[in-house]
């Protein structure tokens, strides 16, 4: 997936909405927490599946970072992720599997 870039390497979304994931990290299912995200230079809806971490906090919503590094080429077939169950993705939503990063000045 492309997504727009303010250089090389990092891609800044402001997180609308968290997910974590209720189960156990390192079951033997792929878990995931999810991040619903808004780009910051088109404004479009990123859905981000990143690292189940139960120990991940998040120090704050606004200018956080996707490094185009991290972005996984290979995607699992099957992820489980904890939303509530009116929450719909819609078809033909933007996603990435990456984990993000907090950048601190």
């Amino acid at each position: 997936m492309d997504i727009d870039m303010t250089d090389d390497s990092c891609a800044i979304v402001d997180i609308i909405a968290y997910f974590p994931n209720t189960e156990k990290c390192g079951a033997n299912k792929q878990l995931a927490n999810l991040y619903m995200c808004r780009e910051d230079l088109t404004g479009d809806t990123l859905y981000v599946f990143a690292d189940c971490d139960s120990e991940k906090s998040i120090p704050f919503d606004r200018g956080v970072c996707i490094m185009r590094s991290d972005i996984k080429s290979e995607v699992p077939k099957e992820i489980v992720v904890s939303i509530p169950d009116n929450f719909i993705i819609p078809n033909g939503a933007k996603y990435v599997f990456s984990n993000l990063f907090w950048l601190v000045d």
